[in-house]
């Protein structure tokens, strides 16, 4: 038993094919040659190339071959001599050269049009037409009578002196063959493709109706006038070409009768029927074209054969085009007619969505005021919660500090207490969780870069870890070397982004290690000056070896109130984390990826370009005045300060802060309207102004303090737990010149202070030039 490949039956029907075109083409050339030659065995038309042509145009290059084996039957048998194996040997090699110009014509001519009409119907537009008669029905035959020629002299059977006229014969022979019934076969497939699309159509026609169909036909006009065209071309092509009578240029009208009547398929078939008539006529020397002079007899028959069918196919293009147009333009038209009834039923449904809308504006308008008035509710219990919830942290947050300046405390004690002031810090900024998600869905979070001291900075984070780490995880802190030692950027968000990352890594890790990864792109092409600062590029990685995450779950990690892992683990946390992480590295300009695997652990990196100040700006810069009391601040920076504050608890806590900066005369008002009075009377520097207080809030007492006609105005600084943005430009459109949140950071504090420094050196120059209305203002 044979076993196929399964190409076997595309293979099968390519070889059929082959052996199909093989022999028909063998089979053409032996009835042109019995048929239609002269005594002088030359044929005036050869129909093997446009039959070959017509089947490579239609069933493509893999056919070929049976082109190359017709060929050489149909000339093996008219060239071969068998006197010697010399001269049969030259003969099988004449030959094959003959079939091998023949092959490489038609596959040319193939190509031609794949390349300049990409398979279309070459017959159906002008200029595709003349594309198909000049390009390829001229060129293919040049190849194959050049081919074939020079291989008849060479091997002695043509003599070099009849090399032109037999060139000439050759060539005019093949085009006209290609011209006459290339165009032929390739009307029919077309034809027959079509009714083959229309019996599908149908899916099958009984027996009775096949009869009504052959009524119709019989009884259809259009049958007796195609009969009675066959019948006159038939009686003027006798007349012509058999009885010598001048009719043959009488068949033109009737070529374009058949054009305008019967289509493609009607003129070429005709065509055909004429030259056949033709050629019979004219071989045996009767008709209008017969001659002494054969060679003038062959040529005046294939002129007039070139004529009719360049004439006839060109109209027949023609009038296809111009059809194809009016069907395009009849068809524009009725989709204009479309168009217009839908734009009717259009401004009839409009008029109806005009009512509609209406009233859905009245109803939008009335849910507009009440989202308004949540949304301002909202805002409003955010605010109000944000100042609950740190005013204790203040007073926890500050005493912590004045006790980690204290010189009673050894080394142990003071790290103890910088952990509890971090942890506190992340107390706090757990707390903002649920206001930053506000701020991120109302896309109000902004950043405030800062200068950062980088060892400081992630020894703090450090320490809030290492307190949380397990008894069986190792937490590894691997620092580069080469990390700028001061960064500017936001230094609290960078902080959050990180102890979020950090603690979920400790939370999902029982044993292994955890480790924290600062590294700094060493290659300079990476770095960008940028006038007094130099960019670079840092990589931050936390890695661990805990539970890790499933790859469906990688997709949804960053998402609000998104948690993944055991029941266990999604207890401790409010699924917050990550997706303000992601937000507040994107401002920054990063993406946070993540890579993990169940029990292998997982991986979470960024990027982020910071800024790498040369040079401090301002004493605040510095380490002293950023991480540290000092006592010596007041020398450096006299003031007079009126502290604006209702809370007894952040009175005492805020007055032994300024108490350690060396501002021991502090004065205190419990209310606005106590600020107002003590302004009155004295001459301030600064006032840190609480925002709500009794009798007059924060807010309104700036507004009548700015109104006072005073000689030096004090540095406002807002002094508020008061977290959100809303409340930031509140109160510096109140006319404040500054903002510190609480908890109170006393880097913040300190370099507020510098700045009202700033703001009165600026001050007094400009009133030095008559300009009392310029301040500075934080942006």
């Amino acid at each position: 038993m044979f076993h196929f490949p399964k190409s076997s039956p595309k293979q099968a029907r390519r070889i059929v094919l082959i052996l199909l075109l093989s022999l028909v083409y063998y089979g053409t050339a032996e009835i042109s040659r019995r048929v239609a030659a002269t005594p002088q065995s030359v044929t005036p038309v050869w129909p093997p190339d446009g039959f070959a042509l017509a089947a490579v145009l239609i069933y493509g290059y893999q056919i070929l071959p049976g082109v190359f084996i017709g060929s050489f039957l149909a000339n093996i048998w008219a060239f071969i001599k068998t006197d010697s194996l010399i001269h049969a040997l030259i003969s099988v090699r004449q030959v094959v050269a003959i079939a091998c110009g023949t092959t490489i014509g038609i596959g040319l001519g193939k190509y031609l049009l794949d390349v300049q009409i990409r398979r279309r119907n070459p017959l159906k537009k002008l200029n595709d037409l003349c594309i198909f008669l000049f390009s390829v029905g001229i060129l293919t035959p040049i190849i194959n009578a050049t081919v074939g020629v020079l291989a008849l002299t060479i091997c002695g059977t043509v003599p070099w002196a009849n090399f032109n006229v037999v060139w000439l014969t050759w060539w005019i022979s093949n085009v006209s063959g290609i011209y006459i019934f290339t165009p032929v076969l390739i009307s029919w497939y077309e034809y027959l493709r079509l009714q083959k699309n229309r019996r599908r159509q149908r899916a099958f026609l009984s027996l009775s109706r096949y009869g009504q169909q052959l009524t119709t036909l019989l009884k259809n006009p259009k049958l007796f006038e195609a009969l009675s065209l066959i019948a006159i071309i038939v009686l003027v092509s006798y007349a012509s070409f058999y009885q010598s009578l001048h009719f043959e240029y009488m068949l033109i009208p009737c070529l374009v009768w058949a054009v305008v009547r019967f289509g493609t398929l009607g003129v070429t078939n005709l065509i055909a029927l004429i030259t056949m008539l033709a050629v019979f006529g004219t071989v045996r020397g009767l008709g209008s074209f017969s001659s002494e002079d054969v060679n003038n007899a062959l040529i005046r028959l294939q002129l007039f054969t070139l004529v009719i069918v360049i004439t006839n196919l060109s109209l027949m293009a023609t009038l296809n085009e111009k059809t194809q147009t009016v069907t395009q333009l009849q068809r524009s038209k009725f989709r204009l007619q479309e168009k217009s009834n839908q734009l009717e039923a259009s401004k009839t449904q409009l008029k109806e969505t005009a009512q509609l809308l209406a009233q859905q504006n009245t109803a939008l308008e009335e849910a507009k005021q009440t989202a308004e008035k949540a949304s301002h509710t909202k805002t409003k219990f955010l605010s109000n919660m944000s100042h609950e919830l740190r005013t204790p942290l203040n007073a926890i947050l500050g005493l912590v500090e004045i006790l980690k300046d204290s010189d009673n405390l050894d080394d142990f004690e003071k790290e103890d207490l910088e952990t509890i002031s971090d942890s506190g810090r992340h107390l706090l900024n757990l707390i903002e969780d649920i206001l930053d998600i506000s701020r991120i869905e109302a896309g109000k979070v902004e950043l405030y870069p800062q200068e950062v001291d980088v060892f400081q900075f992630l020894q703090s984070i450090k320490g809030i870890i290492q307190s949380q780490i397990k008894q069986n995880v190792e937490f590894i802190c691997d620092f580069a070397e080469t990390l700028p030692p001061v960064i500017y950027v936001d230094e609290k968000r960078l902080r959050q982004v990180l102890l979020n990352l950090l603690h979920n890594a400790v939370k999902f890790t029982n044993r292994g290690h955890v480790i924290f990864r600062v590294q700094h792109q060493p290659n300079d092409d990476q770095n960008i000056l940028n006038g007094d600062s130099t960019y670079v590029l840092l990589d931050f990685t936390v890695e661990d070896s805990g539970i890790g995450m499933e790859p469906d779950q990688l997709g949804f990690i960053f998402r609000p109130f998104e948690q993944t892992g055991k029941a266990k683990f999604k207890a401790k946390g409010t699924g917050l984390g990550l997706a303000i992480s992601q937000e507040i590295v994107r401002l920054m300009g990063g993406e946070i990826t993540v890579t993990s695997a169940p029990a292998v652990g997982s991986k979470f990196r960024f990027e982020l370009c910071v800024d790498i100040p040369n040079a401090p700006q301002n004493p605040s810069s510095t380490n002293e005045s950023l991480f540290a009391f000092d006592r010596d601040l007041a020398q450096k920076l006299p003031l007079k300060i009126l502290l604006a504050e209702d809370n007894p608890t952040n009175q005492r806590v805020m007055t032994k802060i300024l108490k350690n900066l060396g501002y021991g005369a502090v004065d205190v008002a419990g209310d606005g309207l106590t600020a107002l009075a003590a302004v009155k009377d004295h001459a301030y520097d600064v006032i840190l102004m609480d925002i709500q207080m009794p009798k007059m809030d924060g807010l309104e007492t700036t507004r009548q303090l700015l109104a006072l006609p005073l000689e030096s105005r004090p540095y406002i600084i807002a002094l508020t737990a008061n977290a959100i943005e809303h409340d930031r430009i509140a109160c510096l459109e109140a006319g404040m010149d500054d903002y510190v949140t609480k908890p109170v950071h006393l880097e913040s504090l300190i370099q507020a202070l510098w700045r009202s420094q700033s703001c009165r050196l600026n001050q007094e120059a400009n009133f030095g030039l008559g300009n009392e209305s310029s301040l500075r203002r934080m942006p």
